[in-house]
């Protein structure tokens, strides 16, 4: 536990360090910092629930001890039904989404109840720490390819106090290494680009995947939250309960005395869908913001690679006290 408490405070202080050298824009440091380590510390705090407190809780039976049931409904995974995401609770059923289930029975023509399995909440951290890696690599690429080569230029012309003979030498050895190597670091540029695409690509694959992952539910589902406050009470279906819900049912199965297959029905409680459900949410509107910068820089980066005439306005709107012509 005391990793766990440790790892978040380094991450913040990751976020809020100030760099005297840059060598991304905003939108490339929303991935491998931003993104990165709510990712990590959602992971962390998942994990460390999951497994230092009590991921699931059972009403346990008669005939079943509550450790095996709790075992086995942790394991297998547990389900809510739809058709009892519309009813009153409290009058017509105990929980949203929990209702009597009617499984096939094939000598009275029964029809099986469909029903929402929840199995993923074992590998929600797991998931989330491999997401939070994804989002680290373009950077890591970039950094390798990087080689410190602008550090190497500015040659200590970022710092405030720097002798004026010093100051005018690195300035006029930095104008000179720009004019000479001018045209030479296309494919420099270039892997600048690359690693904005990958930023671009990887945003959009995990989103994708996160959807999949949460059985087709995320891919709306900041706006059913959204739309669900200003819903009647008595009508709306929350959202929240559908994908992360409280309380599900889980059914074990064993031989009686006489070798005739016994069914348990059991209620299981989740408490760390509490939390699940309020860090997807975060996630759901975070993933749509780095989404739109990472489009809108890969749109501007195109321009200004296939347009000259941009390179020279940007140019002189950074050099205000420069003469435009230079």
């Amino acid at each position: 536990m005391s990793l766990a408490k440790l790892v978040p405070v380094s991450r913040l202080k990751y976020l809020t360090k100030i760099r005297d050298i840059t060598i991304d824009d905003f939108t490339f440091r929303l991935h491998y910092r931003f993104t990165f380590s709510f990712l990590l510390i959602g992971s962390i705090l998942l994990t460390g629930e999951q497994f230092f407190g009590k991921p699931i809780q059972c009403i346990p039976g008669k005939d079943v001890p509550k450790p095996v049931i709790e075992s086995f409904c942790w394991i297998e995974g547990t389900f809510t039904l739809p058709k009892g995401l519309m009813k009153i609770i409290g009058f017509e059923i105990a929980a949203p989404g929990i209702e009597q289930y009617k499984e096939f029975v094939e000598e009275a023509k029964m029809e099986k109840d469909e029903v929402i399995s929840h199995s993923y909440y074992q590998w929600v951290g797991m998931v989330l720490f491999l997401q939070a890696l994804c989002f680290y690599v373009p950077h890591m690429l970039w950094k390798l390819w990087e080689k410190g080569r602008v550090q190497g230029i500015i040659n200590d012309l970022n710092k405030i106090i720097l002798k004026a003979e010093k100051k005018d030498a690195d300035q006029k050895k930095l104008v000179a290494y720009l004019a000479d190597n001018k045209g030479k670091n296309n494919a420099y540029a270039f892997r600048y680009f690359l690693c904005e695409l990958l930023n671009l690509l990887n945003i959009i694959l995990q989103m994708v995947f996160v959807n999949a992952f949460l059985g087709g539910e995320f891919a709306s589902y900041g706006m059913d939250v959204w739309k669900f406050l200003d819903k009647d009470p008595a009508v709306r279906v929350d959202p929240m309960s559908k994908v992360f819900p409280k309380m599900t049912k889980c059914t074990f199965r064993k031989f009686g005395p006489s070798g005739d297959v016994q069914k348990y029905d059991h209620l299981c409680m989740l408490p760390l869908n509490i939390l699940n459900e309020k860090l997807f949410i975060v996630f759901w509107f975070w993933f749509y913001v780095v989404l739109f910068f990472s489009f809108a820089s890969v749109l501007y980066r195109v321009m200004v690679i296939g347009w000259p005439g941009s390179r020279e306005f940007l140019l002189a709107r950074m050099h205000n006290l420069a003469d435009p012509e230079k």
